[in-house]
Protein backbone atom coordinates (compact mmCIF):
# COMPACT_ATOMS: atom_id res chain seq x y z
CA UNK A 1 0.00 0.00 0.00
CA UNK A 2 1.35 3.45 -1.09
CA UNK A 3 1.76 5.99 1.54
CA UNK A 4 1.75 9.16 -1.36
CA UNK A 5 -0.64 11.90 -0.50
CA UNK A 6 -3.38 10.75 -2.74
CA UNK A 7 -3.23 7.10 -0.98
CA UNK A 8 -6.87 5.48 -1.00
CA UNK A 9 -7.80 7.07 -4.43
CA UNK A 10 -8.93 4.84 -7.09
CA UNK A 11 -9.04 6.22 -10.58
CA UNK A 12 -9.49 4.26 -13.97
CA UNK A 13 -7.91 5.17 -16.99
CA UNK A 14 -9.32 4.51 -20.19
CA UNK A 15 -6.92 6.66 -21.68
CA UNK A 16 -3.55 5.93 -24.39
CA UNK A 17 -0.67 7.18 -25.83
CA UNK A 18 0.79 10.26 -23.80
CA UNK A 19 -1.79 12.76 -22.71
CA UNK A 20 -4.20 10.85 -20.31
CA UNK A 21 -1.52 8.01 -19.78
CA UNK A 22 0.91 10.76 -18.28
CA UNK A 23 -2.04 12.64 -16.24
CA UNK A 24 -2.18 9.36 -14.57
CA UNK A 25 1.44 8.17 -13.84
CA UNK A 26 1.72 11.62 -12.32
CA UNK A 27 -1.40 10.54 -9.95
CA UNK A 28 0.17 6.94 -9.92
CA UNK A 29 3.24 8.90 -8.76
CA UNK A 30 1.40 10.89 -5.84
CA UNK A 31 -0.08 7.19 -4.44
CA UNK A 32 -3.45 6.92 -6.37
CA UNK A 33 -4.33 3.10 -7.23
CA UNK A 34 -4.30 3.41 -11.03
CA UNK A 35 -6.19 0.98 -12.78
CA UNK A 36 -5.53 1.36 -16.77
CA UNK A 37 -8.44 -0.23 -18.69
CA UNK A 38 -6.92 -1.84 -21.92
CA UNK A 39 -8.44 -3.22 -25.32
CA UNK A 40 -6.97 -6.47 -25.71
CA UNK A 41 -4.39 -5.88 -28.53
CA UNK A 42 -3.17 -3.22 -25.65
CA UNK A 43 -2.52 0.44 -25.38
CA UNK A 44 -1.55 1.66 -28.49
CA UNK A 45 1.81 2.95 -27.40
CA UNK A 46 2.71 -0.59 -26.24
CA UNK A 47 3.82 -1.55 -29.87
CA UNK A 48 4.01 1.76 -32.06
CA UNK A 49 6.59 3.47 -30.23
CA UNK A 50 10.69 2.58 -31.30
CA UNK A 51 12.86 1.53 -29.67
CA UNK A 52 11.38 -1.89 -28.51
CA UNK A 53 12.55 -4.75 -26.61
CA UNK A 54 11.21 -8.32 -26.97
CA UNK A 55 7.42 -6.68 -27.47
CA UNK A 56 7.98 -3.99 -25.11
CA UNK A 57 8.58 -0.31 -26.22
CA UNK A 58 10.62 2.06 -24.09
CA UNK A 59 7.24 4.63 -25.09
CA UNK A 60 4.65 3.01 -22.77
CA UNK A 61 7.33 2.01 -20.03
CA UNK A 62 8.11 5.97 -19.77
CA UNK A 63 3.85 7.20 -19.18
CA UNK A 64 2.89 4.02 -16.97
CA UNK A 65 4.86 3.44 -13.96
CA UNK A 66 3.00 2.94 -10.93
CA UNK A 67 -0.13 1.32 -12.60
CA UNK A 68 -2.09 -1.91 -12.60
CA UNK A 69 -3.48 -3.01 -16.30
CA UNK A 70 -6.34 -4.95 -17.23
CA UNK A 71 -8.00 -6.11 -20.27
CA UNK A 72 -11.82 -5.77 -21.00
CA UNK A 73 -12.80 -5.56 -24.54
CA UNK A 74 -15.66 -2.30 -24.32
CA UNK A 75 -16.82 -3.53 -27.95
CA UNK A 76 -18.86 -6.26 -25.64
CA UNK A 77 -21.75 -5.77 -23.54
CA UNK A 78 -20.54 -7.32 -20.89
CA UNK A 79 -17.10 -5.20 -20.93
CA UNK A 80 -18.85 -2.37 -20.59
CA UNK A 81 -21.02 -3.35 -17.68
CA UNK A 82 -17.72 -4.64 -15.69
CA UNK A 83 -16.17 -1.26 -16.24
CA UNK A 84 -19.57 0.34 -15.08
CA UNK A 85 -18.95 -1.98 -11.95
CA UNK A 86 -15.46 -0.69 -11.86
CA UNK A 87 -16.57 2.86 -11.78
CA UNK A 88 -19.08 2.13 -9.19
CA UNK A 89 -16.00 1.64 -6.25
CA UNK A 90 -13.51 4.71 -7.87
CA UNK A 91 -12.84 7.76 -7.27
CA UNK A 92 -12.12 9.16 -10.61
CA UNK A 93 -12.21 7.70 -14.23
CA UNK A 94 -10.13 9.25 -17.76
CA UNK A 95 -10.68 8.79 -21.06
CA UNK A 96 -8.79 10.61 -24.05
CA UNK A 97 -11.16 9.13 -26.78
CA UNK A 98 -12.47 10.85 -29.47
CA UNK A 99 -15.48 13.01 -28.56
CA UNK A 100 -18.53 11.13 -28.67
CA UNK A 101 -16.74 7.90 -28.60
CA UNK A 102 -16.91 7.05 -24.26
CA UNK A 103 -20.77 7.90 -25.16
CA UNK A 104 -21.07 5.14 -28.05
CA UNK A 105 -19.58 2.75 -25.98
CA UNK A 106 -21.50 3.20 -22.99
CA UNK A 107 -19.09 4.59 -20.30
CA UNK A 108 -19.60 8.80 -21.26
CA UNK A 109 -20.30 10.66 -17.87
CA UNK A 110 -23.57 10.22 -18.49
CA UNK A 111 -23.52 6.41 -18.09
CA UNK A 112 -20.58 6.28 -15.00
CA UNK A 113 -22.41 8.78 -13.00
CA UNK A 114 -25.84 7.37 -12.73
CA UNK A 115 -24.04 4.40 -10.92
CA UNK A 116 -21.18 6.84 -9.22
CA UNK A 117 -22.50 10.16 -8.80
CA UNK A 118 -19.40 11.33 -7.04
CA UNK A 119 -16.89 10.18 -9.64
CA UNK A 120 -14.53 12.82 -10.94
CA UNK A 121 -14.82 12.40 -14.61
CA UNK A 122 -12.33 13.27 -16.85
CA UNK A 123 -12.23 13.87 -20.58
CA UNK A 124 -9.42 14.89 -22.63
CA UNK A 125 -9.58 15.94 -26.45
CA UNK A 126 -8.47 17.90 -28.87
CA UNK A 127 -10.42 21.23 -28.69
CA UNK A 128 -13.17 23.03 -27.35
CA UNK A 129 -16.28 21.66 -26.72
CA UNK A 130 -17.74 24.23 -28.93
CA UNK A 131 -16.66 25.32 -32.53
CA UNK A 132 -16.21 23.80 -36.24
CA UNK A 133 -13.52 21.42 -34.87
CA UNK A 134 -14.92 20.39 -31.72
CA UNK A 135 -15.29 16.95 -32.79
CA UNK A 136 -11.97 16.82 -34.74
CA UNK A 137 -8.94 14.62 -34.22
CA UNK A 138 -5.90 15.59 -32.93
CA UNK A 139 -2.41 15.13 -32.16
CA UNK A 140 0.58 17.06 -30.59
CA UNK A 141 1.92 18.30 -33.86
CA UNK A 142 -1.07 20.05 -34.95
CA UNK A 143 -2.05 21.18 -31.60
CA UNK A 144 1.54 22.87 -31.25
CA UNK A 145 1.03 24.63 -34.92
CA UNK A 146 -2.85 25.65 -33.98
CA UNK A 147 -1.51 27.10 -30.52
CA UNK A 148 1.16 29.52 -32.49
CA UNK A 149 3.67 27.39 -30.36
CA UNK A 150 5.26 26.58 -33.98
CA UNK A 151 5.62 30.12 -35.06
CA UNK A 152 7.23 31.10 -31.85
CA UNK A 153 9.70 28.14 -32.03
CA UNK A 154 10.49 28.83 -35.12
CA UNK A 155 10.69 32.89 -34.60
CA UNK A 156 14.53 33.10 -35.08
CA UNK A 157 15.02 31.10 -38.01
CA UNK A 158 11.97 32.71 -40.15
CA UNK A 159 9.58 29.21 -40.36
CA UNK A 160 7.48 27.80 -37.77
CA UNK A 161 9.24 24.46 -36.25
CA UNK A 162 7.76 22.21 -33.72
CA UNK A 163 8.72 21.75 -29.90
CA UNK A 164 10.77 18.09 -30.57
CA UNK A 165 8.71 16.36 -28.11
CA UNK A 166 5.06 16.07 -27.35
CA UNK A 167 4.93 19.37 -25.42
CA UNK A 168 0.98 19.18 -26.02
CA UNK A 169 0.61 16.07 -24.84
CA UNK A 170 2.48 16.77 -21.98
CA UNK A 171 1.23 19.78 -20.78
CA UNK A 172 -2.38 18.81 -21.19
CA UNK A 173 -1.62 15.28 -19.33
CA UNK A 174 -0.01 18.28 -16.49
CA UNK A 175 -2.96 20.45 -16.82
CA UNK A 176 -5.53 17.26 -16.21
CA UNK A 177 -3.92 15.70 -13.25
CA UNK A 178 -4.15 19.19 -11.24
CA UNK A 179 -7.93 19.53 -12.33
CA UNK A 180 -8.48 16.24 -11.16
CA UNK A 181 -6.77 16.87 -7.95
CA UNK A 182 -8.58 19.70 -7.37
CA UNK A 183 -11.94 18.18 -8.08
CA UNK A 184 -11.05 15.09 -5.82
CA UNK A 185 -10.61 17.52 -3.10
CA UNK A 186 -14.31 18.97 -4.03
CA UNK A 187 -16.19 15.87 -4.21
CA UNK A 188 -14.34 14.58 -0.56
CA UNK A 189 -15.33 18.20 0.60
CA UNK A 190 -19.37 18.50 -0.95
CA UNK A 191 -19.90 14.94 -1.71
CA UNK A 192 -20.36 15.62 -5.44
CA UNK A 193 -18.65 14.58 -8.70
CA UNK A 194 -17.79 16.37 -11.57
CA UNK A 195 -17.34 16.01 -15.13
CA UNK A 196 -13.88 17.81 -15.98
CA UNK A 197 -13.17 18.29 -20.01
CA UNK A 198 -9.51 19.52 -20.73
CA UNK A 199 -9.10 20.53 -24.17
CA UNK A 200 -5.28 20.17 -25.81
CA UNK A 201 -5.51 23.50 -27.42
CA UNK A 202 -6.78 25.29 -24.31
CA UNK A 203 -4.21 23.97 -22.13
CA UNK A 204 -1.27 24.53 -24.61
CA UNK A 205 -2.29 28.27 -25.10
CA UNK A 206 -2.87 28.98 -21.28
CA UNK A 207 0.60 27.50 -20.90
CA UNK A 208 1.90 29.68 -23.79
CA UNK A 209 0.23 32.96 -23.45
CA UNK A 210 1.29 33.93 -20.01
CA UNK A 211 4.99 35.01 -21.40
CA UNK A 212 4.45 35.06 -25.32
CA UNK A 213 1.25 36.94 -25.51
CA UNK A 214 2.88 40.54 -23.95
CA UNK A 215 2.54 42.46 -27.18
CA UNK A 216 -1.04 41.35 -27.14
CA UNK A 217 -2.18 42.15 -23.54
CA UNK A 218 -3.32 45.72 -23.43
CA UNK A 219 -5.46 47.35 -25.98
CA UNK A 220 -5.05 48.44 -28.75
CA UNK A 221 -1.76 46.52 -28.97
CA UNK A 222 -0.28 48.60 -31.30
CA UNK A 223 0.32 51.01 -29.41
CA UNK A 224 2.60 48.87 -26.68
CA UNK A 225 4.51 46.13 -29.37
CA UNK A 226 7.32 48.63 -29.65
CA UNK A 227 8.04 48.29 -25.46
CA UNK A 228 8.09 44.80 -25.60
CA UNK A 229 11.91 44.21 -24.27
CA UNK A 230 14.42 42.07 -26.41
CA UNK A 231 15.74 39.27 -24.85
CA UNK A 232 19.21 38.07 -26.40
CA UNK A 233 20.11 35.79 -23.16
CA UNK A 234 17.97 32.62 -24.59
CA UNK A 235 20.32 30.96 -27.00
CA UNK A 236 23.03 28.98 -25.60
CA UNK A 237 26.49 30.85 -26.13
CA UNK A 238 29.54 29.00 -27.85
CA UNK A 239 32.76 28.10 -26.07
CA UNK A 240 35.51 26.75 -27.05
CA UNK A 241 34.76 22.92 -26.09
CA UNK A 242 30.68 23.35 -26.51
CA UNK A 243 27.93 25.71 -25.70
CA UNK A 244 26.92 26.76 -21.95
CA UNK A 245 23.66 29.30 -21.35
CA UNK A 246 24.41 32.66 -19.45
CA UNK A 247 21.28 34.32 -17.95
CA UNK A 248 22.35 37.93 -16.41
CA UNK A 249 19.15 39.97 -15.18
CA UNK A 250 20.29 42.38 -12.76
CA UNK A 251 23.12 45.13 -13.34
CA UNK A 252 25.38 43.57 -10.75
CA UNK A 253 24.96 39.91 -12.92
CA UNK A 254 25.83 42.25 -16.16
CA UNK A 255 28.77 43.42 -14.27
CA UNK A 256 29.70 40.06 -13.12
CA UNK A 257 30.30 38.85 -16.36
CA UNK A 258 32.86 41.43 -17.40
CA UNK A 259 34.80 41.07 -13.87
CA UNK A 260 34.53 37.48 -14.26
CA UNK A 261 36.06 37.43 -17.69
CA UNK A 262 38.77 39.97 -16.83
CA UNK A 263 37.46 43.00 -18.62
CA UNK A 264 35.72 45.28 -15.64
CA UNK A 265 36.05 47.59 -18.07
CA UNK A 266 32.74 46.53 -20.26
CA UNK A 267 30.47 47.50 -17.70
CA UNK A 268 31.20 51.34 -18.55
CA UNK A 269 28.98 53.91 -16.11
CA UNK A 270 29.25 56.83 -18.28
CA UNK A 271 27.27 55.03 -20.78
CA UNK A 272 23.31 54.35 -20.95
CA UNK A 273 22.12 51.42 -19.35
CA UNK A 274 21.03 49.66 -22.48
CA UNK A 275 24.62 50.52 -24.20
CA UNK A 276 25.99 48.65 -21.26
CA UNK A 277 24.21 45.56 -21.47
CA UNK A 278 24.66 45.27 -25.58
CA UNK A 279 28.33 46.16 -24.88
CA UNK A 280 28.65 43.08 -22.43
CA UNK A 281 26.86 40.72 -24.47
CA UNK A 282 28.38 41.62 -27.93
CA UNK A 283 31.39 41.26 -25.83
CA UNK A 284 31.47 38.01 -23.46
CA UNK A 285 29.64 36.17 -26.60
CA UNK A 286 33.28 36.62 -28.53
CA UNK A 287 34.99 35.69 -24.81
CA UNK A 288 32.99 32.49 -24.43
CA UNK A 289 34.32 30.84 -27.67
CA UNK A 290 37.66 31.34 -26.45
CA UNK A 291 37.43 29.18 -23.58
CA UNK A 292 36.58 26.17 -22.45
CA UNK A 293 33.05 25.40 -20.36
CA UNK A 294 34.39 24.33 -17.46
CA UNK A 295 36.36 27.34 -17.05
CA UNK A 296 33.51 29.64 -17.66
CA UNK A 297 31.18 28.20 -15.16
CA UNK A 298 33.79 28.43 -12.57
CA UNK A 299 34.63 31.81 -13.34
CA UNK A 300 30.88 33.18 -13.85
CA UNK A 301 29.90 31.32 -10.30
CA UNK A 302 32.76 32.32 -8.68
CA UNK A 303 30.43 36.25 -9.40
CA UNK A 304 27.24 34.80 -8.90
CA UNK A 305 26.06 34.82 -12.21
CA UNK A 306 23.25 32.40 -13.18
CA UNK A 307 24.92 29.83 -15.33
CA UNK A 308 24.67 26.56 -16.54
CA UNK A 309 25.96 23.65 -18.78
CA UNK A 310 24.72 22.86 -21.94
CA UNK A 311 24.16 19.07 -21.54
CA UNK A 312 23.28 15.77 -23.59
CA UNK A 313 21.39 12.89 -22.18
CA UNK A 314 25.42 11.25 -21.77
CA UNK A 315 26.47 14.18 -20.22
CA UNK A 316 23.80 15.08 -17.42
CA UNK A 317 23.54 11.51 -16.44
CA UNK A 318 26.99 12.13 -15.31
CA UNK A 319 25.96 15.55 -14.17
CA UNK A 320 26.96 15.80 -10.03
CA UNK A 321 23.90 17.51 -9.16
CA UNK A 322 21.92 14.82 -11.19
CA UNK A 323 24.04 12.02 -9.45
CA UNK A 324 23.43 13.94 -5.92
CA UNK A 325 19.59 14.37 -6.33
CA UNK A 326 19.61 10.78 -7.99
CA UNK A 327 17.21 12.13 -10.39
CA UNK A 328 17.83 9.25 -12.99
CA UNK A 329 17.71 5.63 -11.56
CA UNK A 330 17.69 1.92 -13.44
CA UNK A 331 15.11 -0.60 -12.11
CA UNK A 332 14.51 -4.37 -13.77
CA UNK A 333 11.83 -5.33 -15.94
CA UNK A 334 11.01 -8.59 -16.79
CA UNK A 335 12.20 -9.70 -20.17
CA UNK A 336 13.82 -6.55 -21.06
CA UNK A 337 16.58 -6.24 -18.55
CA UNK A 338 17.90 -3.00 -17.39
CA UNK A 339 15.48 0.07 -17.56
CA UNK A 340 16.58 3.76 -17.05
CA UNK A 341 14.26 6.26 -16.13
CA UNK A 342 13.80 9.44 -13.99
CA UNK A 343 12.84 10.07 -10.60
CA UNK A 344 9.35 11.49 -9.58
CA UNK A 345 9.74 15.13 -9.75
CA UNK A 346 8.59 16.78 -6.40
CA UNK A 347 9.67 15.90 -3.03
CA UNK A 348 6.63 15.78 0.30
CA UNK A 349 8.17 15.35 3.59
CA UNK A 350 5.72 13.16 5.03
CA UNK A 351 3.83 11.28 1.76
CA UNK A 352 6.38 11.00 -0.30
CA UNK A 353 5.91 10.31 -4.42
CA UNK A 354 7.99 7.41 -5.63
CA UNK A 355 7.52 4.60 -7.99
CA UNK A 356 5.81 1.90 -6.20
CA UNK A 357 4.61 -0.47 -9.26
CA UNK A 358 7.29 -1.10 -12.64
CA UNK A 359 5.17 -0.59 -15.84
CA UNK A 360 2.60 -3.51 -16.22
CA UNK A 361 2.30 -5.81 -18.53
CA UNK A 362 -1.13 -6.17 -20.63
CA UNK A 363 -3.71 -7.67 -18.39
CA UNK A 364 -1.63 -8.41 -15.41
CA UNK A 365 -3.67 -7.55 -12.86
CA UNK A 366 -6.97 -8.66 -14.32
CA UNK A 367 -7.66 -11.03 -12.26
CA UNK A 368 -6.99 -8.96 -8.97
CA UNK A 369 -8.73 -6.15 -9.41
CA UNK A 370 -11.82 -8.62 -10.56
CA UNK A 371 -11.71 -10.19 -6.97
CA UNK A 372 -11.29 -6.59 -4.81
CA UNK A 373 -14.59 -5.37 -7.06
CA UNK A 374 -16.63 -8.60 -5.61
CA UNK A 375 -16.16 -11.55 -8.52
CA UNK A 376 -15.89 -14.76 -8.25
CA UNK A 377 -13.35 -16.93 -10.00
CA UNK A 378 -15.61 -18.62 -11.39
CA UNK A 379 -17.50 -15.34 -12.86
CA UNK A 380 -14.07 -14.24 -13.81
CA UNK A 381 -13.74 -18.11 -15.92
CA UNK A 382 -16.77 -17.25 -17.71
CA UNK A 383 -16.00 -13.81 -18.74
CA UNK A 384 -12.45 -15.28 -20.14
CA UNK A 385 -13.93 -17.41 -22.15
CA UNK A 386 -16.79 -15.03 -23.40
CA UNK A 387 -13.15 -13.08 -24.43
CA UNK A 388 -14.92 -10.48 -22.22
CA UNK A 389 -11.42 -9.94 -20.85
CA UNK A 390 -7.86 -11.43 -21.25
Amino acid sequence: MTDGPLAGFRILDLSSVISGPFCTMLLGDLGADVIKIEAPEGDTLRTFSRPQKNGMSVGFLSFNRNKRSIVIDLQKDGGRDLVRRLAAKADALIENNRPGVADRLGVGYADIRRVNPKIVYCSISGFGPDGPNANAPAYDPLIQGYSGLSNLQGARIGRPMGVQMAMADKITGITAALCMVSALHAARNRGVGQYVRVPMLEALIAFNFNDTGFPHVLQPPEEFKNQMPKSVTVEPFKTRDGHISVGPFTDEQYRGIAVALKHPEWWDESVPRMERVRNILRNSAQAYQEKDSAELLAALRAQDVPCAPVHTYETLFEDPDAIANQIFFMYDYPDVGKVRTNRCSARFSETPMQMQRIPPRLGEHTDEVLRECGLERKDIEELRAAAVIK
